[in-house]
Formats: structure tokens, sequence, C-alpha cells
């Protein structure tokens, strides 16, 4: 059974724990949690103590769970890029249009930001308080979720879909466009997100076709 993976690639802090449906799910009520106190408080703001009390759970509880706070943003980060990189994978089933594609990577992104603010937040202002070894872990998974943008514009450029681009600052662009949202989506309660994604990718990929 997956788990929740620390930095070190072991699985819950006690290498002999079982693990078992109870303490993975604890450990998701944990994360969201602290997701909700992190975007009230603040990182920065919110202690160990903090999250142990919104779970009801003691402090040393929390440790079998979690050994750090920063194994908590940790969990978040991972979480939200497997979020992504499964719906789209889903998506691929259904349609190999890079266009499509692109569009339904831009929804997913806008719908998690809405649905879970606290995480995006988490994710977006707090990648530099992760350690060494937990940044240089997500890195990797960062890397390669830009790759995958990159190559469905290449794709798009050798079907004939796209015009010729720079394909990295296009794929960086693409992204920032829609993780941006996340200073003004939660906010704004009146926007829907399936027009924000629609009239967001529509901008982008007028600007891409090929003419």
């Amino acid at each position: 059974m997956a788990g929740i993976l620390f930095a070190d690639g072991k699985i819950g802090s006690n290498a002999f724990m079982e693990m078992t449906d109870t303490y993975v799910n604890r450990q998701q009520e944990i994360i969201r949690a602290s997701a909700a106190l992190f975007d009230r408080v603040g990182y920065h703001g919110a202690s160990m103590n903090m999250i142990a009390e919104a779970v009801n759970l003691g402090k040393p509880t929390l440790y079998h769970y979690f050994r750090s706070k920063s194994e908590i943003l940790f969990a978040m980060h991972r979480e939200l890029m497997s979020v992504l990189v499964d719906a789209h994978n889903a998506r691929q089933q259904e349609t190999s249009r890079p266009d499509e594609l692109l569009r339904g990577l831009c929804y997913d992104t806008i719908k998690f930001i809405v649905e879970h603010p606290g995480y995006t937040r988490a994710f977006f202002e707090h990648y530099h308080d992760l350690d060494e070894s937990q940044r240089s872990a997500l890195s990797e998974h960062r890397k390669s979720y830009l790759n995958m943008v990159i190559e469905l514009i290449r794709s798009g450029i050798k079907d004939g879909l796209f015009a010729e681009c720079d394909v990295r600052n296009t794929a960086l662009a693409f992204l920032g466009a829609c993780n941006w949202t996340y200073q003004w989506m939660p906010s704004d309660r009146r926007l829907d997100v399936s027009a924000v994604a629609e009239n967001l990718s529509r901008l982008f990929l007028s600007g891409l076709m090929r003419r």
C-alpha cells in the first residue's frame, strides 16, 4: 500500500510501523488541516502544537506521522504534483491533441487552486522553506512537469497545429499564467473554474496556433 513518502524515501516516521488505511487517512487529515492552518496564519505562524490541536492529537503522536513541519509541507508539494500528473495521464486516454491537453492542464490547475487554496499557497510561497534534500527531490518533479508541457507544445508544432516558437519560454509562460490565478481565483467565488480556464487557455492558444 502506498503511503506518504518522506524526503529520505521512508514511509511514515517509524520504519517498523505497518501502513494501514487508518494511518494513511490520518496523514491526509493532518495535511488538510495543516494546509488550512498555513493559509490562515501563514507557514511560519503555524507550529506543530497548533497542527496537533487542529487534528486532536497529542504532539508526540503527531510526530509518528510527520517528523517536522517541513515534512508536511513536502507532502503537500508531492500531492499537488501527483494530482495534476494523474489528471493529465487520464485525459491522454481520451485525446492526444496538444491543444486539448494544454486546455485540460489549465483547467486542472485552476480547479485545484480553487478547491485547495492552502495547498497551492504553500506550494508557491514556501518552496524555499523546505530543506535541501526535499527541494532536490521536488525539483525533479517540477522539471518533469515542465518537460511534459514542453513536449506538448513541441508535438503541436510538429503536427502543424502550433506556430514555431521557443518551446521552453512558451511552456513557462503558459504555466505562469495558469499558476498565478492562485493570487485571485480563491477569493472571488463568483468566478467559474471552467469559464476562467477556457478564457485563459483560449487567450494563450490563440497566440500559439498556426495561421
